[in-house]
C-alpha cells in the first residue's frame, strides 16, 4: 500500500540513454499536515547483486579491479576500484544473477550463496536495491579467467587478496 501522504505524482523523463533519469514532481503532507509541492530527480538502474568471495583456509577473498568512469569524473586519479563483483539482475532473481555474475567477472563456479542482507544504495537518487551474498571459494572452484563480458565493454582485473589487506583498504 502506498503512503497517503504522497499524492498528485508526475514523472517526466529526463534521459532514457544508459539507464533512466526521471524527474518526479509530487505533493507530500508534511508532519503538520500542509502539502508541499516537491521534485527530486530518480535514476534508475534496476537493481543488483554483490558477492564476498572467501577462503577460510588460505584467509583470502577475490575483489575485482575495473574503470568507474563516474569515480574518475568525482576526483579518482585513475578511475580504478577495487570492490566486490557485482551486476544488475536483469531479468533474473538475485541469487541467478550473483553466480552467474561471480563466473563472467571472477572466473569462480560457485553453488552455495548465502544472501546476508538488501539494502538501497544511495536512496536520496537511485532507485537500486543491492542483495548483498558472501560463499565460500576455493581453487577448485575456478573454471575460467573471468574479466566480465567482452559484449559488456567490461575489463575486469580478479584479484585474491589476504583479509588483512582487504580490511585495512579504503
Amino acid at each position: 500500500m502506498r503512503d497517503k501522504r504522497i499524492k498528485n505524482v508526475k514523472a517526466e523523463v529526463l534521459s532514457d540513454n544508459w539507464y533512466t533519469l526521471r524527474k518526479i514532481t509530487f505533493d507530500f503532507q508534511k508532519g503538520d499536515g500542509s502539502l508541499e509541492t516537491q521534485e527530486r530527480e530518480a535514476y534508475d538502474r534496476g537493481n543488483g547483486a554483490t558477492i564476498l568471495l572467501y577462503n577460510t583456509k588460505t584467509s583470502t577473498a577475490v575483489l575485482t579491479n575495473q574503470f568507474r568512469m563516474p569515480t574518475y569524473v568525482n576526483g579518482n586519479p585513475d578511475g580504478m576500484l577495487i570492490e566486490a563483483c557485482a551486476g544488475l539482475l536483469d531479468s533474473e532473481n538475485a541469487e541467478d544473477c550473483i553466480r552467474r555474475e561471480t563466473e563472467e567477472e571472477t572466473g569462480y563456479v560457485v553453488s552455495d550463496v548465502k544472501k546476508i542482507v538488501e539494502a538501497y544504495m544511495s536512496p536520496g537518487s537511485v532507485t537500486e536495491i543491492v542483495h548483498f551474498f558472501i560463499a565460500q571459494y576455493d581453487s577448485s572452484m575456478k573454471q575460467g579467467d573471468g574479466g566480465g563480458a567482452l559484449d559488456e565493454q567490461e575489463d575486469i582485473e580478479v584479484l585474491e587478496l589476504p583479509y588483512e589487506q582487504t580490511l585495512s583498504m579504503n
